[in-house]
């Protein structure tokens, strides 16, 4: 009998090859997203995954998507880095409170494992050093982070007094198919998707910022992997280790792609992070992990994608 999968969140852009991922492994995989959410990322394999339509913040819902499953995969999140903060108490509300439901649940139903997507993005705050280690302090400056960061400590408490099986991911910065080229996150997609309709990008700052990008299907990788191996040291960093700035993606898309992208600089946010690079060593020596994809041709990759979209 196969083990199924529950994957929260699974209509979204990581979601959805994480679902594809997993029937790919072998497994059973059953899709949990708010009601009538658009099928679009997950229509050509519909036909062969279980979904559950609800509100994450309704336990009954919940509970009945949970029913049945082996492990879960929890991605949900109600708010944005940028926007949370502008009403903690619904972040708290929204995402913490129903996460805490939501263990209990896996404790109840005796589930094998339960794996959660943070941010490596946001839960460290401002890196005091580069590459940034999963011990280093975590700070956080938008209430985005700070609930991220509270709903580990509650993971870490329900596998110490509980003995759930926990695994937490510290995501920096995937990009690849399925993610949406019009919206407000993923630089990568943004900017490949205005140079193709030869609109002008807008850049916060000098372009200096550096982050870590990662590969959506390197992601999926160690995400369907973390259910076959031990996880012992519960937190780990997923990204590539590789700092990036949006100079040098600009450049990359200008030099090899898109010879007419146009962009302008605006005056940069104080709340930017100048620098956000992960420490991948711990992830290399748990899940053998290393860059299948590099920069260049993931950047080549969507960019044909988003070409073949629009014809």
């Amino acid at each position: 009998m196969k083990n199924k999968c529950l994957v929260l969140g699974g209509g979204g852009f990581i979601g959805s090859n994480l679902v594809e991922g997993l029937l790919n492994s072998g497994y059973d995989v059953r899709v949990f997203d708010v009601k009538n959410f658009s099928k679009r990322n997950i229509e050509e394999f519909i036909d062969r995954i279980e979904i559950v339509e609800g509100d994450f913040n309704n336990p009954m819902d919940v509970q009945s998507a949970i029913d049945g499953v082996d492990y879960v995969y929890h991605l949900i999140s109600t708010t944005l880095p940028a926007n949370s903060v502008l009403n903690p108490c619904y972040d708290i509300e929204s995402n913490l409170v129903p996460t805490i439901k939501l263990l209990q649940l896996c404790v109840e139903k005796s589930i094998k494992k339960i794996i959660f997507i943070s941010s490596g993005g946001t839960v460290y705050g401002m890196p005091e050093t580069i590459p940034i280690k999963e011990s280093h302090v975590s700070n956080p400056i938008n209430s985005y982070g700070i609930t991220k960061r509270t709903i580990e400590s509650y993971l870490y408490l329900y596998h110490k007094l509980w003995g759930l099986d926990v695994c937490i991911f510290r995501l920096s910065n995937p990009y690849g198919k399925r993610q949406n080229p019009k919206g407000t996150q993923g630089v990568i997609p943004v900017f490949l998707y205005k140079a193709i309709h030869q609109e002008t990008i807008e850049i916060w700052g000098d372009g200096s910022v550096i982050r870590d990008y990662i590969h959506i299907s390197d992601v999926i990788g160690i995400l369907t992997k973390a259910i076959t191996i031990e996880t012992p040291e519960i937190i780990y960093n997923l990204g590539s280790g590789i700092g990036t700035s949006l100079n040098e993606i600009l450049d990359l898309i200008k030099e090899h792609l898109e010879p007419g992208l146009k962009f302008n600089y605006l005056e940069a946010r104080s709340f930017d992070v100048k620098a956000n690079v992960l420490d991948v060593n711990l992830l290399q020596e748990r899940f053998g992990f290393h860059n299948s994809v590099t920069l260049k041709n993931g950047i080549t990759e969507l960019h044909k994608v988003l070409k073949n979209e629009i014809r």
